[in-house]
């Protein structure tokens, strides 16, 4: 039986908006004012596609899950994924006027089911410090560099935001 708290998320005009936002993400946690890291979790490459997972963390704590994923044909996304490292992949997208977000991003809230096709994030992050039955903030992205090439990004929210609102 699993004894960890259930975690909730702020309830703050200010999360509404990062939540909601088309904008930066890595962006709007910057302006949070402390100090923005990212942690490489994993590259791998599967069927054709090339997945980086990624935690954007806020002085050190995670606030973010993220996996960025491409065809490796898209040879636009391919290299930004791969060169990336440890630098947020908002800094690369929303600095290039020829790389735009499609309107229709999805915002849902998600559980640890599903995840399981990124058995990674289950592994070092979710499964070991949440309950089963946490819920999760999750948007879905998708990018288009031109019309043979498009790159997806999921983000999820962690429920540790709360301690960079409200203060």
């Amino acid at each position: 039986m699993q004894t960890k708290p259930l975690l909730s998320y702020p309830k703050h005009p200010e999360f509404e908006e990062l939540l909601n936002s088309c904008g930066s993400m890595t962006r709007q946690l910057e302006d949070l004012g402390h100090k923005l890291s990212v942690t490489l979790l994993a590259e791998c490459s599967e069927n054709n596609n090339f997945r980086r997972y990624t935690t954007l963390n806020l002085n050190n704590t995670p606030v973010v899950v993220a996996c960025s994923q491409t065809l490796i044909k898209n040879q636009f996304f391919y290299n930004l994924l791969k060169n990336a490292s440890t630098t947020p992949i908002g800094k690369f997208l929303f600095s290039n006027n020829q790389v735009r977000r499609l309107e229709n991003m999805k915002i849902e809230l998600v559980n640890q089911k599903h995840f399981q096709q990124h058995k990674i994030i289950i592994n070092n992050i979710i499964l070991h410090k949440y309950r089963l039955d946490q819920t999760f903030w999750q948007r879905t992205s998708i990018f288009r560099h031109s019309k043979n090439e498009q790159f997806e990004l999921i983000e999820i929210l962690l429920p540790e935001l709360e301690l960079f609102f409200g203060k």
